[in-house]
């Protein structure tokens, strides 16, 4: 957590998101489908997919761009050098 200027701390995002969820967002964020993540974590497409709309609400985001730009943000996942 970093702290705010007014010395109180801001509150943990990720701190609503299931240990899974937090498995599967820096999954989102690198650019990964619901099929490719579920064949990473042996879950099915559709389990992927209902996991990655949980994160989208519990965040108040609007689609897996908003999700991996929260990622980038927050130091979930970091830009790779191609």
């Amino acid at each position: 957590m970093s702290p705010l200027t007014n010395g109180s701390h801001r509150p943990d995002p990720l701190e609503h998101l299931s240990p899974r969820e937090k498995e599967i967002l820096p999954l989102v964020a690198r650019g990964m489908d619901n099929r490719e993540i579920g064949k990473t974590l042996f879950i099915s497409e559709k389990t992927a997919k209902n996991y990655v709309t949980s994160i989208r609400k519990k965040l108040g985001l609007k689609n897996r761009t908003q999700i991996a730009l929260f990622a980038l943000k927050e130091g979930v996942v970091e830009l790779e050098d191609s």
